[in-house]
């Protein structure tokens, strides 16, 4: 088990996450995912469900609060240290585990990720977790850690495709050491394969009776459409260290290259272990980034063991205490960005407005949505329309106890929510959405009445911080949701 301050470190911050998830706005995504847990589903358009059942928990629990809809960030913020550590001491050793706790505990994605619920969140815990019933495999050598491994696979893949690279990891490990592919001929192991595969199936299930729509969308990302360019790497790598932090980021590359060294000179199980866990998806997504932009969130899910790799690289600093003043300074850099990031998202410390603060979604929705609805009562709408998913889900958490929100287009966004009723879709709408996609000629197309009524800003304390464009609709042309016809979803 971790040390007394280390463990206390861990329940502290998970304290600290908690006020944070309980005093911040949602951001965009939560907003949305929210409204897949209203109505949890076996699978959905963006993703699979595990975020959405976590979620869906949340608010049982708390209620459809920010805390209670962020529930499942604190609590798995509390589980994944201690499963890394196991982890990590069972390839190397406790001190190695103690380091590399620590060093994630300080990586601002991960810290970010202790707060705001994604699919990432469950996408990083059960990564881990089959990282770990992998080791304990290992070390045991006991068989029926297939189906642990099986298990945990299966519901990474309930919570987001990229979890596919677990699989692709454990499978190199098998193939490429003549010893562990005795594992080839155990019933065990195919057992687990088959667990992971049938805890997978409802999103399966889910795609074929929707045209296998997600399997498109996302997997339609690794078709090469841009030609190769430089920018994108760049992008990669500077996200890369400033949400692992600067001096982690270094460290855990070298760590990595000697990992991967060790594993193919000494032929080292936990070297392997490690680097195969690794290798795959971040080869993927270095060619990947050849070609397009690489979202940062989309690396969460190996964060813990590259922060197994910057403590492998701390093991050989020759000096102990210069070992041990490069983990404070690590620790430090590190957390100081992570308190940055969680002030930012509670109180601002600096404007939003043209910065690119990706918090400034949190804030202003509560005034801005009462803006909206007094802009409905006044020009006689029984409903609110738009044409985005973040403005869907924002306005619909804002005014949960009022009108219904509802979004004109990619319906297959909703499969899973009963249509509104036609009585409803008939009667005037205030539509409200984004001026840069203000979408006008969707709406002609629509309704016969498409009128003007200025525009609104989202702000925080005076600051703007987005401007949104009204309409008031009247008059339906025909079916008002894209993909209406009822009989089959709408395409992507």
């Amino acid at each position: 088990m971790p040390s007394r301050t280390l463990a206390g470190v861990i329940l502290g911050l998970a304290l600290v996450r908690v006020a944070v998830a309980a005093a911040s706005g949602l951001t965009d995504d939560e907003a949305y995912y929210r409204l897949w847990a209203i109505a949890p589903a076996v699978s959905y358009y963006d993703h699979p469900p595990m975020v959405a059942w976590m979620i869906a928990a949340g608010r049982w629990l708390l209620g459809d609060t920010p805390l209670g809809i962020r529930l499942a960030g604190p609590l798995i913020s509390i589980i994944g240290p201690f499963v890394l550590w196991r982890t990590t001491a069972i390839l190397f050793d406790k001190e190695t585990a103690e380091r590399a706790v620590w060093l994630a505990l300080a990586m601002p994605l991960l810290a970010v990720g202790g707060v705001v619920v994604t699919p990432d969140t469950p996408s990083v815990l059960f990564w881990g977790l089959a990282a770990w019933a992998l080791a304990e495999l290992y070390v045991s050598n006991n068989g029926n850690w297939w189906l642990a491994v099986g298990l945990f696979c299966g519901l990474g893949l309930l919570s987001k495709y990229t979890n596919l690279f677990a699989g692709v990891g454990i499978a190199l490990w098998i193939v490429l050491l003549p010893e562990n592919r005795r594992w080839l001929r155990s019933g065990k192991l195919w057992a687990g394969v088959a667990l992971a595969l049938i805890i997978a199936l409802p999103v399966v299930i889910w795609n074929a009776e929707h045209q296998w729509a997600s399997f498109a969308k996302q997997f339609g990302r690794v078709v090469v459409r841009e030609p190769a360019t430089s920018r994108y790497l760049f992008e990669l790598m500077g996200a890369y260290l400033g949400l692992a932090s600067p001096v982690i980021a270094v460290l855990a590359a070298i760590g990595l290259w000697r990992a991967v060294r060790i594993a193919a000179s000494e032929k080292s199980q936990s070297c392997l272990m490690l680097a195969t866990m690794l290798l795959p998806f971040l080869g993927y997504l270095l060619v990947h980034a050849v070609h397009d932009r690489v979202q940062p969130n989309w690396v969460a899910p190996i964060y813990p063991m590259l922060a197994v790799c910057a403590a492998l690289a701390l093991s050989v600093v020759p000096r102990r205490d210069d070992a041990l003043r490069l983990l404070r300074a690590a620790v430090g850099v590190g957390f100081a960005l992570c308190a940055l990031i969680y002030v930012q998202a509670v109180r601002p410390l600096f404007s939003s407005a043209g910065m690119g603060d990706p918090t400034s979604q949190m804030r202003g929705w509560r005034e801005f949505a009462a803006e909206v609805e007094r802009a409905r009562l006044a020009n006689g709408a029984r409903w609110i329309a738009t044409a985005s998913y973040a403005t869907t889900g924002q306005l619909a958490f804002a005014l949960k106890d009022g009108p219904q929100v509802v979004q004109l287009n990619e319906r297959l966004r909703y499969a899973h929510l009963a249509l509104p009723d036609d009585a409803l879709l008939s009667s005037p709408a205030l539509y409200v959405e984004l001026e840069r996609r203000s979408g006008l000629p969707m709406l002609r197309k629509r309704f016969a009445s498409v009128t003007a009524l200025g525009a609104l800003s989202r702000s925080f304390h005076g600051q703007t911080l987005a401007r949104y464009t009204l309409y008031r609709l009247a008059d339906p042309i025909g079916p008002v949701l894209e993909g209406e016809g009822r009989a089959e979803p709408a395409h992507p």
